[in-house]
């Protein structure tokens, strides 16, 4: 396996936001649920002056992102995804493990509003519900707020 880690560029944006629709539509939902959701599965330039944001590099090819903000409480993931493909091979654990390595400096909670389908990944990863948030789309969806406590 070769795979790298590194920072993302603003060149990249078209290929995460290509990711993050393919990794969401992955899962099964309706293209017009994804339709909704497009805005916020999308990568803007300013986002890179908001949070951290590293890519996933395999053979010269960027197969994922990862996007983490810190705020004064807290750190949040904010994006997380891999290409289909790639997806259930230890790509994920390997890319999430070296963002919160490098971007978590200070002992602070991580948290993150996950998709219901990445709540096991989560789980693996030390993450504990603690509460549901309401979904953007469709009225009525909630998803799982979860924490992993600082470990620093």
């Amino acid at each position: 396996m070769n795979l790298k880690i590194i920072e993302a560029i603003i060149e990249d944006i078209p290929m995460l936001n290509k990711i993050s629709i393919a990794s969401k539509k992955h899962w099964g939902y309706p293209d017009d649920w994804i339709t909704h959701w497009r805005e916020a599965l999308t990568i803007h330039p300013s986002n890179f002056n908001e949070s951290t944001i590293l890519k996933a590099v395999l053979d010269n090819e960027i197969i994922g992102f990862c996007a983490v903000c810190e705020t004064p409480e807290n750190y949040e993931v904010l994006h997380l995804w891999l290409d289909p493909a790639y997806i259930g091979k230890g790509y994920g654990k390997a890319l999430l493990t070296k963002v919160l390595a490098q971007v978590v400096v200070l002992s602070k909670d991580i948290i993150v509003e996950a998709d219901p389908y990445a709540e096991p990944f989560y789980t693996k990863m030390g993450f504990v519900t603690f509460g549901q948030v309401a979904g953007t789309y469709p009225p009525g969806r909630v998803l799982p707020l979860m924490r992993r406590q600082a470990v620093l």
